[in-house]
């Protein structure tokens, strides 16, 4: 999958690092590496791999280094997300619908159930706007 990191540079995860992506976006702290693995669901794959996948990911900037701390009797580090699941899912949007309204329009029908027609589209958004000015 494409990504663009603060640089906008693109690069791809792969499913192992779209994993530990997803473990990092759902935490609201950082968590070490044994964390992040042991919190991947249906992992099929040794949790000593988790090392590499992260070294990959702070190459890619998709995550850094939150803090060193003490873990047991070592000191190990603490990792977070640079981007957050909504970034990534709007650049993903821009890679696959680049500068077309009428693609733009159908993503967002698809969103809102399915809606067809424009009018449908601006009432489902209408709706959307006045539960917002509601909370």
């Amino acid at each position: 999958m494409l990504v663009k990191n603060s640089m906008n540079s693109c690069f791809f995860l792969t499913s192992k690092e779209e994993a530990a992506m997803k473990v990092l976006w759902a935490s609201d702290t950082p968590l070490s590496a044994t964390e992040i693995a042991e919190r991947i669901p249906n992992r099929t794959w040794p949790s000593s791999s988790i090392q590499s996948i992260l070294r990959t990911l702070e190459k890619k900037k998709a995550i850094e280094v939150a803090e060193i701390t003490k873990i047991g009797k070592s000191y190990g580090r603490l990792f977070r997300a640079t981007i957050s699941a909504n970034e990534y899912a709007v650049m993903q949007f821009d890679r696959y619908y680049q500068g077309d309204d009428q693609d733009s329009l159908s993503l967002i029908s698809m969103l809102l159930g399915k809606k067809s027609s424009k009018e449908e589209i601006a009432d489902a958004l209408q709706e959307l706007l006045n539960q917002y000015r509601e909370k």
